[in-house]
């Protein structure tokens, strides 16, 4: 009974995403300022880069790594215990796992709500770990950053990304740049606040500068980050109902607002409908009425239950392990392999995150102009496939200036993949349904950076005594450490190719289009797929190639027909109403 009341209760919470508002509401949200300025749908992507700025000084949590272990346990002679660290695993941990927990919450309370809750759990979190670095609790950190500030930090990121889609369905690449490139700015302002208050008396260093300690530090920023995230959480506000653009509604799926057009009428043609084997004569209907938005429309279990929706999660898996492994071991990867001190290391760091923050707003922008979020994941998967390919070269033949441009690259497509995918969800789902299924996507997220990261650390703490017994002989007794330096990474980055070229594969088999998706199956088909252009329908282990024009005629076939259904329908309904 327990089991069946828990498993209601988890299919309810995802089937529920009404979001319900008063009339008052309504007239207080059409006001920027009360009586004063009217919102404007312009106004929500700066709100929204804010935010996210807040959100993505998480990726600059590695400065805290060295200072907090200094601060409780005392110098270490600058070697990493390997112990604030783990706040990093915990945060993402539950950043991911709260996105799609309260995703559908989100959605039923709408966006300002979800971004206050988000923002002051992530302030108490950063007070909570103030707290623990003063009285030298590490667990008061992991509980304050990790969990609770992880968990804040999912909700708010989310929040704007909802709104965005709902207010701009006409340019959801656009929106979806905007929406999350912040996060990519703050893994680049957030080093350089963090080491300014901090300062570097934990290294006995006789630079002048604030030195403020870490508890402070947590304080401060924390406050700050609490004041810009109110501020732009007062700005976030879904559309009012019935809001649409261009025939675009919150709910369409991408394609069906100009079905219309497709209606073609074949008048004494015969047209061969695979779904049935037959031959049938389709005529268009006298006044065409269908609402194809509402037809062809999802909820959102439907969406998260998918096929296609199973796909892009291991698709997203794929397209962003690289950039996520490289970006959270570029400092100690510039440092052990090239030698690189000083400063070096942290302004490569901004530079990744420069081209983090590109990527999230360019490469979505070209996916609105092109209209295809599909090719730019294969394009995606494919430079990175590519540049991870070379990058063990770089570092073996010591190719500094070639390692840089490999690593910029997948630092950029690791930017376009977190911005193109509330885009793609939006086209394959609706918008309708964008907070629950970006939040379960960010799972895939998650779950990559702590067990790809534990397997990464894991692997490299074991690849001398590995490399030894593979290059230097089981029975060479001593060897010299030096000859393993420019190898250290190697099997790290051959299990990261495996997953990115899994991406690839996956990428390639979604299918994006409505008419892939609704097209009747053939008699007998078990699979279809494009090859360029072309549908090839495969009938058991036979693959079929069908031709353009007996495409569009079967497609016209099905489309006219639910018209004719709905306006049948439609017509009978007036009748009984006027009987």
């Amino acid at each position: 009974m327990a089991v069946n009341t828990s498993k209601e209760a988890f299919i309810n919470h995802y089937k529920d995403t009404v979001y319900v508002r008063s009339d008052a509401q309504l007239e207080r949200e059409k006001w920027l300022v009360p009586n004063a300025i009217p919102v404007n749908r312009w106004v929500l992507p700066f709100a929204a880069f804010f935010i996210q700025i807040c959100c993505g000084s998480l990726y600059a949590w590695s400065g805290y790594n060295a200072p907090i272990e200094a601060a409780i346990y005392g110098m270490n002679n600058g070697v990493d215990r390997g112990v604030a660290s783990i706040t990093f695993y915990i945060a993402v941990a539950f950043f991911g796992c709260a996105a799609a927990a309260f995703g559908p919450w989100m959605e039923r309370k709408g966006p300002f709500l979800g971004c206050m809750v988000g923002t002051t759990m992530f302030f108490v979190g950063n007070l909570l770990s103030a707290l623990g670095v003063q009285v030298g609790q590490i667990a008061l950190v992991y509980i304050g950053y990790g969990i609770l500030g992880g968990a804040g930090l999912g909700i708010a990121y989310i929040s704007p990304v909802s709104p965005l889609q709902k207010w701009f369905p006409e340019y959801r690449g656009l929106a979806a740049g905007f929406a999350v490139c912040g996060f990519g700015g703050g893994s680049i302002i957030a080093p350089f606040t963090q080491k300014y208050l901090i300062g570097l008396d934990y290294q006995l260093d006789t630079v002048k500068n604030i030195s403020l300690g870490v508890p402070l530090a947590f304080v401060i920023l924390g406050c700050i980050y609490f004041t810009i995230m109110s501020i732009g959480s007062l700005v976030l506000r879904m559309p009012p109902p019935g809001y649409e653009v261009k025939g675009i509604k919150i709910d369409t799926v991408k394609g069906a607002e100009t079905l219309h057009q497709d209606i073609v009428i074949h008048a004494e043609e015969d047209v061969a409908d695979f779904s049935t084997g037959a031959e049938a004569k389709v005529a268009a209907p006298a006044q065409n009425t269908t609402d194809f938005t509402t037809y062809f429309k999802m909820t959102l279990w439907e969406s998260i239950m998918s096929t296609e929706f199973r796909l892009m999660y291991v698709m997203f898996i794929g397209a962003q392990v690289t950039g996520l492994m490289i970006m959270s071991k570029i400092q100690g990867i510039v440092q052990t392999q090239f030698g690189k001190t000083g400063n070096e290391p942290i302004n490569i760091n901004a530079i990744l995150g420069t081209f983090n923050l590109l990527g999230r707003l360019m490469v979505p922008f070209l996916s609105d102009w092109l209209g295809n979020r599909k090719l730019f994941f294969i394009i995606s998967c494919t430079v990175q496939i590519v540049m991870l390919g070379f990058i063990p070269y770089s570092i073996w033949g010591q190719y500094y200036w070639a390692f840089l441009v490999e690593v910029f690259s997948i630092a950029f497509f690791y930017g376009a993949g977190f911005g193109l995918i509330p885009a793609f969800l939006s086209d394959q789902f609706g918008s309708k349904n964008i907070g629950p299924t970006h939040g379960i996507i960010l799972t895939a997220w998650a779950m990559t950076g702590v067990f790809g990261g534990l397997l990464f650390t894991a692997v490299y703490n074991t690849g001398y005594n590995a490399h030894y017994y593979i290059l230097e002989g089981a029975t060479k007794k001593t060897w010299n450490p030096a000859d393993f330096r420019f190898h250290a990474y190697d099997i790290n980055f051959q299990w990261i190719l495996g997953f990115v070229f899994m991406g690839l594969a996956t990428a390639c088999m979604i299918p994006s289009s409505l008419r892939d998706r609704r097209l009747p199956k053939a008699e007998g088909e078990s699979f279809r797929f494009r090859f360029g252009p072309r549908l090839v329908r495969v009938f058991g282990t036979k693959p079929v190639v069908v031709s353009k024009e007996q495409e569009d005629k079967e497609w016209a076939a099905y489309i006219a027909g639910i018209a004719q259904a709905q306006n049948e329908a439609s017509r009978e309904s007036v009748s009984v109403a006027v009987n």
